[in-house]
């Protein structure tokens, strides 16, 4: 466990122990089964983790009777994996261990360049001779590790680094008083180690060696795997990782802040860890989080524009298609993007942030069908004693109850902290959240597009979804018994939405909004 107690930043031992809770499918359960381990103070270890009995008041479920292959009688077993752990930013070559952080080795640079010349050529002998012994007061090759990269290792650092190696050695020692690793790196026109190497170089190496070395089924730990190498190289690590996961049913997490390591990963393997403003703490608003609104959500909008949402990617063009008649300057002072999860998950987990953060950079632009009958009102003329019911009004006006980020225990959340919150989000709402022409973005389209004689035959179905699903099949000879891809309908939406007039009042309208959120 990387996650300990000192005196200057001490674990707080408090109430309830600190524990964490994971999945996985256990196959004698035929189920996902959950595993609770806590941490246990000890005097002869501090840091001491064991499995306890799941807690209902975790909203864990309560133990089955035993099931074949699980050998604990009172509680799921933990589960067993190999794991490689890659901290990107601790991969430090051997040279740069002794260089830069050794302290063994002289005070000085002048010092330390004279150690490196006089330990350099035993490392050099190690090399030439492929030794994977070598003896100088005590072992220096680490677990006999000196070897050369196999083909698939060596066109994999040739992919991503985007450069051709013809040979590269690694080799693991401790020839300059450090534990760590050496690597020879032969281009066609030149040969190196990891002294005159780029770091990204060096971590790639490193990351391959280790990768391929994995026991099938590993659990891989990647942190901040985007140190030190470019967008490409970092889109070309995804790929070889993709790779290796497919070959060899690896499990990888890994910690980024880099669009272009998740770009490719499907929402729900992206997990947008987030600090709620109101309590300083982290939290997970979703198991699922597409890339653009996981690093939207973090503060990454594009600087000095306008970042409008919506629910869905139809939506999405409607919107576009409204900017797009105000001429190119003025569209290019937005960046339209859609949240999944529809309405309800915008008002409980992210439109309390938003208002929290004071976010005056945002529009919110919801479904036609999800709004209200009636207004918000102001805030501030609203008395302390119409509290409870401008909350009550909020939960009626947003469709579901919002969970508001303030402290609170077994006694309950604060009551002040709330209706502060509470103010907060209908004053932010009033000013930052409107709806979107006719119910739904399927029907707006269907009733303003030209029609033709073959999609009036589709009027009759009620459902607008259905109506171009089945307009789709038509125009692209599927059967009824043949896949249609989302992407299908969309390609034929498009194609409608593009009759709409843009002189429509709903989209004229919809552009005035627009211009609102922009300023002058």
């Amino acid at each position: 466990m990387y996650w300990f107690s000192t005196s200057t930043d001490p674990i707080a031992e408090t109430g309830a122990r600190n524990a964490f809770i994971y999945g996985y499918h256990h196959s004698g359960a035929g189920k996902v089964v959950e595993v609770l381990k806590t941490r246990v103070k000890k005097d002869e270890d501090p840091d001491y983790w064991e499995p306890s009995r799941g807690l209902t008041s975790y909203g864990m479920a309560k133990w089955d009777k035993p099931v074949p292959g699980n050998k604990n009688k009172t509680r799921w077993d933990t589960i067993s994996k190999p794991v490689v752990y890659i901290d990107f930013r601790q991969t430090i070559s051997a040279f740069d261990r002794c260089f830069y952080y050794g302290t063994k080795q002289g005070e000085t640079f002048r010092d330390r360049k004279d150690f490196l010349r006089k330990r350099s050529p035993r490392l050099l002998a190690a090399i030439t001779t492929n030794a994977t012994a070598a003896t100088y007061y005590g072992e220096r090759i680490i677990n006999s590790e000196n070897r050369l990269l196999n083909d698939d290792e060596l066109k994999a650092v040739s992919a991503i680094l985007g450069r051709e190696y013809t040979e590269i050695r690694w080799i693991r020692h401790s020839f300059f008083n450090v534990t760590g690793a050496t690597c020879v790196l032969k281009t066609p026109s030149m040969s190196y180690t990891e002294a005159f190497a780029g770091s990204g170089e060096f971590a790639v190496v490193r990351l391959v060696v280790d990768l391929v070395g994995a026991a099938p089924g590993s659990l891989i730990l990647l942190d901040e795997p985007e140190v030190s190498l470019h967008p490409g190289a970092q889109e070309r690590l995804m790929a070889f990782l993709f790779a290796r996961v497919k070959q060899l049913k690896h499990q990888v997490v890994l910690a980024t802040h880099s669009p272009g390591i998740i770009r490719w990963l499907p929402p729900e393997a992206i997990k947008a860890l987030v600090v709620d403003p109101s309590t300083g703490k982290v939290e997970l608003p979703s198991q699922s989080s597409p890339a653009d609104e996981a690093f939207f959500y973090i503060g990454e909008p594009i600087a000095g524009k306008i970042t409008v949402i919506v629910e869905d990617e139809l939506a999405r063009h409607v919107v576009m298609k409204a900017l797009r008649s105000g001429g190119e300057p003025f569209a290019n002072r937005f960046e339209v993007t859609f949240f999944p999860g529809g309405s309800q998950t915008l008002w409980s987990t992210y439109l309390p942030v938003f208002s929290a953060e004071g976010r005056t950079d945002i529009l919110v632009l919801l479904d036609g069908d999800q709004k209200p009958t009636t207004t918000l009102p102001d805030p501030s003329t609203v008395p302390e004693a119409g509290s409870e019911k401008l909350r009550t009004d909020l939960y009626s006006y947003a469709g579901t109850k919002i969970k508001f980020g303030v402290d609170g225990g077994a006694s309950g959340s604060d009551k002040t902290q709330i209706d502060t919150a509470v103010r907060s989000l209908v004053k932010w709402v009033r000013g930052y959240v409107a709806y979107l022409p006719g119910t739904n973005p399927e029907t707006f389209v269907w009733e303003n597009m030209v029609k033709t004689a073959e999609t009036i035959v589709f009027d009759s179905i009620a459902d607008p979804k259905k109506r171009f699903d089945d307009l789709a099949r038509k125009e692209l000879g599927r059967a009824p018994f043949e896949t249609i891809s989302s992407q299908d309908i969309l390609a034929t939406q498009l194609r409608k939405l593009a009759t709409v007039p843009d002189t429509h009042p709903d989209l004229v309208e919809l552009n005035k909004r627009l211009s609102e959120a922009a300023g002058p």
